[in-house]
């Protein structure tokens, strides 16, 4: 039982962390310089990913306290104790199991393994994330012959935010882009793989993009409306029978991040503090009927794609998100109108299942803060593949015009 004794020293506010985090940086720095003398990136991309690769350092301890993300202690102490030899100390299981990997241990494990001078604070985790963010950037971009537009989509706010912290949102991101442009590509066997590490680190992941991959490969609905029609049936016949799974999952949720917000009159905030002063009718809070999911999600998506609210904010950082919010919507609609993708299947298709993922988590919402990060997480890389899709239109009306 070595692991119940295992203390996180975690050099906040010292010298030593600098020096720490500055060898990190150093080492990403000449890694940026290694892949321009190979022309692996041009010049602007040298300038941007030399200043995402120095975010770190202006994010935790500079901009924020480590501690509002606090998460990030439990991957550093998780990190840190496995690169020391003495295996995962985090106990808890997955959803389904107790013994089974969870979440922290298994992102832990990937971070671990990232090629670092250094993993002895939060912020060398976000160091590892970048170098990931990275590699997703250096394969994503062999798929434009514009470098600078690519490199657009990776200095979007919320990416350089959240891939600057110690966290798994990183991983998910990643993941999921390589799992949607594969299968916008028509290669099912990655996808395939990519499920089960989704699984483990984020159940709503897994289950929008099995989705995906189950109307894709089984019902064909991205090559035309009658199958995408279909799909879209059997998908809704399914619902009513398995009704009462559904609801009782949602419903789960739905009560366990309201209990996660919940502040009592005595400013305790906790599960215990909803078990002592929750209030009396739970039963409120919980879906009917699959009609009541329907019309619920159809009217909280809107909020769930705005959020934060004006009335909701309280510094600086949230009127910005407020505005990044409405881009990357624009964002997202021009995208479709250029080159006319909105009349393709394949972004029909697409653009059904992450509502369906916005759906699921306009039913789940609770604290703005930590849905703003999700909401980022699911829209991001489906913002990605309407981009590739809009590109490969584009492509493809100038090799017809050539014809011509």
């Amino acid at each position: 039982m070595v692991n119940e004794y295992f203390d996180l020293v975690t050099y906040d506010g010292t010298l030593e962390y600098y020096i720490f985090e500055f060898a990190n940086f150093s080492a990403l720095a000449f890694l940026l310089l290694l892949c321009y003398q190979l022309k692996l990136i041009q010049t602007n991309a040298l300038i941007v990913w030399f200043g995402l690769f120095f975010s770190p350092l202006l994010v935790n301890h500079f901009l924020f306290s480590p501690w509002l993300f606090g998460d990030q202690y439990q991957y550093a102490s998780e990190v840190m104790s496995l690169k020391a030899g003495r295996g995962n100390i985090n106990s808890a299981g997955n959803f389904y199991s107790d013994d089974a990997t969870n979440a922290i241990t298994f992102t832990s494990k990937i971070l671990a393994a990232i090629p670092l001078p250094n993993f002895m604070t939060v912020t060398s985790l976000a160091f590892a994330n970048k170098l990931i963010l990275f590699a997703t950037f250096l394969w994503f971009k062999r798929f434009f012959k514009n470098e600078n537009e690519v490199l657009l989509y990776f200095i979007i706010p919320s990416l350089i935010l959240y891939s600057s912290l110690g966290l798994r949102d990183t991983l998910i991101m990643v993941l999921s882009i390589v799992f949607i442009i594969n299968l916008l590509r028509r290669r099912y066997i990655l996808p395939l793989l990519i499920l089960y590490p989704l699984f483990i680190l984020k159940i709503q992941m897994f289950a929008i993009l099995a989705l995906y991959l189950l109307g894709s490969l089984v019902f064909q609905a991205h090559k035309s409306k009658n199958f995408f029609t279909f799909f879209v049936i059997i998908l809704f016949a399914s619902s009513i029978v398995f009704k009462d799974q559904i609801l009782s999952i949602l419903n789960l949720y739905r009560i366990a991040f309201a209990a996660e917000d919940f502040v009592a009159y005595d400013g305790s905030i906790s599960y215990e503090a909803w078990a002592l002063y929750g209030p009396e009718n739970i039963d409120s809070l919980k879906l009917n009927s699959i009609f009541d999911v329907i019309y619920q999600s159809v009217t909280k998506i809107p909020v769930l794609l705005l959020i934060p609210m004006p009335w909701n904010w309280s510094n600086i950082f949230y009127p910005l998100q407020s505005i990044e919010s409405c881009l990357l919507i624009y964002l997202y609609v021009r995208l479709c109108i250029n080159q006319s993708v909105y009349r393709s299947n394949e972004f029909i298709f697409l653009t059904f299942i992450l509502l369906i993922g916005l759906s699921m988590y306009s039913l789940i919402m609770s604290n703005e803060g930590t849905f703003v990060r999700y909401r980022f997480t699911l829209f991001y890389p489906f913002l990605l593949g309407v981009f590739y899709l809009s590109n490969a239109n584009k492509e493809n009306i100038t090799i017809n015009h050539k014809r011509i």
